[in-house]
C-alpha cells in the first residue's frame, strides 16, 4: 500500500521550452519581473504582487516570474504558496539553483512546513512515503485521504542549527508535576490531507533519540515512523467517522518515545509519552497504545473511575479506532474481516510481525460488550465506578455502534451533557430520540445477546461487529432495544420472501413476520426491551442483516440512569 516519492528523479524540458516567446510579450515579461523587484525593494508589495500576476496572465511558464513569487510570498510568511512558487520554478527549470536553496531553508531553516502538497513532495529535501487510508462512511460509501510521513535522519525543528539535543520534562500523572526529564534529537513528521484536494497538513510528530544519544544505543527510526503510519491512520478514523476531536485540524500531536518509565504510555494535552520505548513489545501492543492514547486525545473525557484508570475514553479509543483499521484491511483486499488475506494486511501495514489483531477484537468484545448484554442496559453497573462499570460503559459504547453505526455513536458520544457515566447512557437516549424523528432506526443483526441466543452456526467476529447471523430452524436471536413512548412495528431486512419468523416482545409472543411487512408491537412505554426473533421448527433458514424499528412520538427523558 506504500509507495515512496522517486525525489531524484528531474523533469525533462522538451528542446523548445515552454516558456519561449514572441521577443515582444517576451520584453514585456522582463520589464514586469523588473518593476516587481524594484517595488519590492522599496517594500510596495502589493505593486511587486500586481506586477508579477500581469506578467503570469502574459506567460506563465516563464520561471523568474515563480522564482520572484516564491520571494514575496517568503516575505509575507505564507510557505505553502512559496514551496508552490519554486515548486514550479523547478518543473520549468530543474536545476535552478535559487529555487532548490530556497526550498531547503524553508524545510530547515526555522519551522518545517505545517502545510504541503503531495504535488511538492518531489521536489523535497527529505524523503517521504505516502500512503492512502480508506474509510467506509455511512451509506457504503468510500472516502480516501491521504497521509504521509516523513523517512530518513531529521533533526527536530526545535534543535538549533543541529546543537545541543532538546531537554523534555516528562509530567507525572495527570500532568499533576514533573518526574524527569528525557532527551530527544531526531524527528517523524507525519502529515494528512484536507478532505478535499492534495494539501498535507501536519498531524504528529514523533521523537526520539539517536543511536548514538540513547542510553541503550537503539535505533528507534523504523519504529517511529510505523508508530507516525498508525497515528495518521486513528487520525482520519476519528476526524472523518466520528468528527472528532472538535479541535483545529492544524493542532498537533506531539509523541515522545522515552527510555524511562514503566512499559507504556500516558497522554496529557497535546503530547503522547510512550515510555521504556526500548522494550520488545508484540505488534497488537504498539497499535494498542497508540489508539488508546488517541482515545484520550480525541474523545470526550469518561469517567471518572477509580480503577483500572481514571477515563474509559482510551479503552473505547483502542476498540473502536482498531475495528476500523480491520475494516480498512478488508476493504483494500476486497475480503470481509478476518480473513487470512485482511489479517495479512494489517501485518504488512506494521511491517514488523503478525499482528493478532482478531484476537484482541474478540476478547475485547467478550470483556465489554458481552458484559453489558449478560447484565443488562439497567444493570446498577451503570451507576457504578469500579472495573466492572468501567468495562459495562464501555461494552454499552460498542454495542451502539455495532447496533446503529458510527453516526449515532458520535452523536452519543457528543449529546452526552457531562463527563459521567450515566451521561453517556443519557447521550445515547437523546441521540435515538432524534434519530427516530427522522424516521425509523435500524438495529444490525449484529448487535444481538449472544449468550441470551440460540444458534446452530455461531457469528463471525467482523470488523465492527458480529456478522453473519443465520438462523436455521429452531434457532433464535435476541435483541436489546430502546422504544419510545407510543406505538411500535418491527420488520427485518432482507424481506423473508416465503421464509417464517416469529417475534417475542419481552418474551410475549410469537408475532408471525412474514414478507417485509411490519408487524405491530402496540402501544410501548418508553425504556429497554426485549425482542427475539425464532425461527419456527419447521421453517427454513434466514439470513438476517438488520432490524428496522419504527416507534411512536420521542419523549427525551431527563439525565438518569433508569426509565
Amino acid at each position: 500500500m506504500m509507495r515512496r516519492f522517486a525525489l531524484t528523479t528531474a523533469l525533462v524540458l522538451s528542446a523548445a521550452p515552454a516558456w519561449a516567446q514572441q521577443p515582444s510579450t517576451r520584453a514585456q515579461v522582463v520589464e514586469l519581473v523588473r518593476q516587481s523587484q524594484e517595488m519590492a525593494d522599496a517594500g510596495d508589495r502589493a505593486g511587486a504582487f500586481d506586477r508579477l500576476l500581469q506578467a503570469l496572465e502574459l506567460d506563465p511558464a516563464y520561471p523568474s516570474i515563480h522564482a520572484h513569487l516564491g520571494y514575496l510570498y517568503e516575505l509575507e510568511g505564507d510557505t505553502l504558496k512559496a514551496l508552490a512558487s519554486y515548486g514550479r520554478l523547478l518543473e520549468l527549470r530543474p536545476d535552478d539553483e535559487y529555487g532548490r536553496a530556497r526550498i531547503t531553508h524553508l524545510f530547515f531553516g526555522e519551522q518545517f512546513p505545517r502545510r504541503l502538497r503531495l504535488s511538492l513532495l518531489q521536489f523535497s529535501p527529505v524523503s517521504f512515503v505516502t500512503d492512502e487510508c480508506r474509510l467506509r462512511l455511512a451509506g457504503g460509501n468510500d472516502l480516501l485521504r491521504q497521509i504521509a510521513w516523513t523517512r530518513g535522519v531529521i533533526y527536530p525543528e526545535a534543535m538549533a542549527d543541529r546543537g545541543a539535543p532538546m531537554e523534555v520534562e516528562i509530567p507525572s500523572a495527570g500532568g499533576q508535576g514533573v518526574v524527569g526529564t528525557a532527551h530527544f534529537n531526531r524527528v517523524c513528521y507525519g502529515f494528512t490531507a484536507v478532505p478535499e484536494g492534495d494539501e498535507l497538513r501536519m498531524t504528529a510528530m514523533v521523537s526520539y533519540p539517536s543511536p548514538l544519544l540513547s542510553e541503550r544505543s537503539a535505533d528507534y527510526s523504523a519504529l517511529a515512523e510505523r508508530l507516525a503510519h498508525i497515528l495518521l491512520r486513528v487520525h482520519c478514523y476519528s476526524r472523518a467517522c466520528y468528527g472528532l476531536p472538535q479541535a483545529p485540524e492544524e493542532r498537533i500531536v506531539r509523541v515522545w518515545m522515552c527510555e524511562s518509565g514503566p512499559t507504556g504510555a500516558e497522554q496529557y494535552e497535546d503530547d503522547v509519552f510512550i515510555y521504556d520505548a526500548a522494550r520488545d513489545r508484540r505488534p497488537v501492543e504498539w497499535l494498542r497504545e497508540i489508539a488508546h492514547e488517541w482515545g484520550h486525545y480525541a474523545l470526550p473525557r469518561m469517567g471518572r473511575f477509580t480503577e483500572p484508570e481514571p477515563y474509559a475514553s482510551g479503552v473505547l479509543g483502542e476498540a473502536i479506532f482498531l475495528q476500523r483499521l480491520a475494516e480498512e484491511a478488508g476493504l483494500v483486499v476486497g475480503e470481509r474481516w478476518p480473513s487470512e488475506r485482511a489479517q495479512a494486511a494489517v501485518g504488512a501495514l506494521w511491517g514488523n510481525g503478525r499482528v493478532e489483531l482478531a484476537d484482541y477484537l474478540t476478547q475485547m468484545r467478550t470483556d465489554t460488550l458481552d458484559l453489558w448484554l449478560a447484565r443488562g442496559p439497567n444493570s446498577e453497573l451503570a451507576a457504578g465506578l469500579g472495573e466492572e462499570s468501567f468495562r459495562y460503559l464501555v461494552g454499552a459504547m460498542l454495542w451502539v455502534e455495532a447496533a446503529h453505526g458510527h453516526d449515532l455513536l458520535r452523536a452519543t458520544l457528543l449529546k452526552a451533557p457531562g463527563e459521567s457515566p450515566a451521561d453517556f447512557y443519557y447521550g445515547y437516549r437523546q441521540a435515538l430520540c432524534e434519530a427516530v424523528e427522522a424516521g425509523e432506526v435500524t438495529l444490525d443483526a449484529g448487535a444481538l445477546d449472544l449468550g441470551r441466543s440460540e444458534l446452530s452456526t455461531p457469528p463471525v467476529e467482523g470488523a465492527l461487529r458480529r456478522e453473519n447471523v443465520e438462523l436455521a430452524p429452531g434457532d433464535r436471536a435476541q435483541y436489546p432495544v430502546f422504544l419510545l413512548e407510543g406505538p411500535a412495528a418491527v420488520r427485518v431486512m432482507p424481506g423473508l420472501g416465503a421464509a417464517k419468523l416469529d417475534l417475542y416482545a419481552d418474551d410475549v409472543g410469537p408475532l408471525p413476520l412474514t414478507g417485509d411487512e411490519p408487524v405491530s408491537l402496540g402501544r410501548r412505554e418508553q425504556g429497554w426491551h426485549t425482542l427475539t426473533l425464532q425461527v419456527p421448527e419447521d421453517g427454513e433458514p434466514v439470513t438476517l442483516q438488520a432490524l428496522v424499528i419504527k416507534t411512536g412520538e420521542p419523549t427525551v427523558p431527563a439525565p438518569g440512569l433508569e426509565e
